[in-house]
């Protein structure tokens, strides 16, 4: 998730502008700058609930392809829940990592031996709802019935 700022400019700088919405030339006295493009004040609208974004607020999120306003990003992705490690709630705007329907925070998401931090591409085992490095406790791993190999995305 990445909460965008939107910043509005005046007609002298957007006399050279394309919407990124409409792809139309922007001549209107206000623009708005949200993820890294300008956008007609009408044209930034929420992808769910099509509220003009400029006019709701100062900020809004972009997740999945869409453009989200806080209540649609809030509803779509909400509270993520209580985190497997610490057990402390994950607040909606928090990226986290997720395995066989566990939530983690990033810095909790560790191997249970070495407690390496592991990230997007890594290759770890889930055992009995724990998780290892790839290479930890092979022997373990090997008497384990249960094992699940996964790979962060």
């Amino acid at each position: 998730m990445e909460e965008q700022q939107l910043t509005s400019q005046s007609q002298v700088a957007a006399s050279m502008r394309v919407c990124a919405g409409c792809g139309e030339k922007i001549i209107d006295r206000f623009l708005l700058l949200a993820l890294d493009q300008y956008w007609h004040v009408n044209c930034l609208k929420c992808s769910c609930c099509e509220a003009r974004l400029g006019e709701i607020g100062t900020s809004c999120y972009s997740k999945g392809g869409m453009i989200l306003c806080k209540t649609d990003y809030v509803r779509l992705y909400g509270n993520s829940g209580a985190c497997a490690v610490c057990a402390k709630l994950i607040p909606a705007t928090e990226l986290v990592m997720k395995v066989l329907g566990k939530v983690y925070h990033l810095h909790c998401f560790t191997c249970t031996t070495c407690h390496n931090q592991l990230v997007p591409g890594d290759r770890f085992h889930v055992v009995n709802g724990r998780l290892f490095c790839e290479n930890d406790d092979p022997n373990l791993l090997k008497q384990q019935l249960h094992v699940t190999k996964q790979t962060v995305c």
